[in-house]
């Protein structure tokens, strides 16, 4: 089962909430966390086992995949340290 995440920066108040992360009943795909720098955003895509990670807003394939319990990140629009906050109490199959 997955769990929601939301994503804050407190030095430019970006933010981004509810981002699913995990999997559902079958082992693949599996929603992760990422970093995109070409569009400057924070998110979670599906990635297939083997398959290639796309940016959920800009399609671009060239993100970085994040830790499942990454607690922080640089920020992709002002680069100050964001945090993540964890709600395993929502889950998600």
């Amino acid at each position: 089962m997955g769990h929601k995440v939301d994503f804050a920066c407190r030095a430019c108040r970006y933010e981004e909430r509810d981002l699913g992360v995990g999997r559902g009943r079958r082992p693949w795909p599996v929603l992760r966390l990422f970093r995109c720098d070409n569009c400057r955003s924070v998110g979670s895509a599906w990635v297939d086992e083997g398959g290639l990670a796309r940016c959920s807003l800009c399609y671009h394939d060239d993100i970085v995949l994040l830790p499942d319990d990454a607690a922080s990140v640089a920020c992709p629009k002002c680069e100050e340290r964001g945090v993540f906050t964890h709600h395993l109490g929502e889950t998600w199959e």
